[in-house]
Formats: C-alpha cells, structure tokens, sequence
C-alpha cells in the first residue's frame, strides 16, 4: 500500500510522528517530501497535517490533493479541527498575511481524521490495519465521525458529557490531555479554559463523548 503524506503549514510534529510509525509497517510505501521531492499522482491514501489558512494558496493545493487522493486522511488535531491554530489572528512574522486557519474539512470532504497533538505514532498501526483489512472497527468509527466535525476540545468535553451527568469518571480525558488542561474536581473533570488548546484529544479518548460523535454523525 502507498501512503502519501503532504504538510501545509504544521509544527512537524505530526510530521516526525508519521515517519516513526511508518517505518515500523510492513508492505507500505510511504512518501513525504520530509524524505526527499516526489510528485503527487493518483494516490490510494494521501495524509494530511496542518491547519489550512484561508486566504492563502494552500486551499488550491488541498482541492488537487481531494481529487487524486481515494482516501483524504487528516492527521493531527489542526487538520482534523483546527487546534491550537484556532487561537490565531494573523498578521504576525514571518507570514503575516495569514489570517484565519480552519481544518482541513471546512475546504474539502475528508474520509478519515485522527486528532491529536501529537496522535500517538501507536495509533496508526491499527488504523492502516482496519483500513486494508476492510474492518469497521469502533475507533475507524471515531476516525470517520471526526472528519465530519469543524471543531472540537475540552469546551465541548464538559457541555456535552460532565453538563449532561453522564460522565463515569474513567479519568481517560485527563490522562490524554496533552497540555494539562483538565483535573478531577469532586470526582469529575474540569476544565482549565487557558490552557487548551482545542485538540479534541479529550474527546475523542472520552467513552461517553466518543459515542455521542458516532452516534452523530455516522448514520
């Protein structure tokens, strides 16, 4: 299988996490100009990272990468929902015409989104996995019912699970926090507003919050 991974304007985090999770994949060929130049052609997955800001030429370069790519993947939580890059104004060095970033879905359909800041390189092994092998599993579920959100954090961890009293405690959204934003306050999470980042990690690690997406959007 040929995986094609293309950044458009990340930290390289994400970056670095493909290439290490790659490497470990038997029977992938997988292309990044990370690796060295190469052309983008008719790809069976094409991997996206990086937020993509709307007044620059990277929509044009994501809409040719939607139309020779038969699964569109959005890797990283600035991809899949924006990020820490939703905290943006522009006008700032070294490119200060960008404005205003968005994830990759408010441009083009995408099949599949991972968040995360970074997502685990561990994650990818199973994902590849499920996809050749053709099996729906409930993660490949998440992954799907992502790619159709616009955005995503601990803000909507708490109205959505911790408001709605069915949150059962697990701990899991904390321990997935990648910036510390959330602790346990009389049994449940809570958040600390200034330090997330709107990764969505919370969320999507949440067992309450992560049927609630694929209820919502997988019918």
């Amino acid at each position: 299988m040929r995986i094609t991974h293309v950044d458009i304007g990340g930290c390289e985090g994400c970056s670095f996490v493909l290439i290490r999770a790659t490497k470990k994949l038997q029977g992938i060929e997988f292309k990044s100009r990370l690796l060295g130049k190469f052309e983008i052609e008719n790809e069976e997955m094409i991997i996206v990272s990086g937020a993509v800001c709307l007044n620059s030429e990277k929509v044009d370069v994501l809409k040719e990468l939607r139309e020779k790519a038969k699964i569109l993947v959005a890797f990283g939580s600035c991809a899949s929902v924006g990020g820490i890059t939703r905290y943006c104004r522009g006008g700032q060095e070294p490119k200060p015409e960008h404005m205003t970033f968005q994830p990759i879905n408010a441009v083009v359909d995408v099949d599949y989104a991972i968040p995360g800041c970074p997502p685990s390189p561990r994650m990818l092994k199973p994902f590849i996995d499920s996809f050749v092998s053709g099996k729906q599993s409930n993660y490949m579920q998440i992954f799907k019912a992502v790619a159709k959100v616009k955005r995503l954090s601990g803000f909507d961890l708490i109205d959505d699970v911790v408001l709605q009293n069915i949150c059962i405690g697990c701990g899991a959204c904390i321990l997935s926090c990648p910036n510390g934003a959330l602790q346990m306050v009389g049994g449940k999470p809570d958040l600390i507003v200034e330090k997330c980042i709107r990764c969505g990690t919370c969320y999507v690690r949440c067992p309450r919050a992560s049927q609630i997406l694929v209820r919502r959007y997988i019918k």
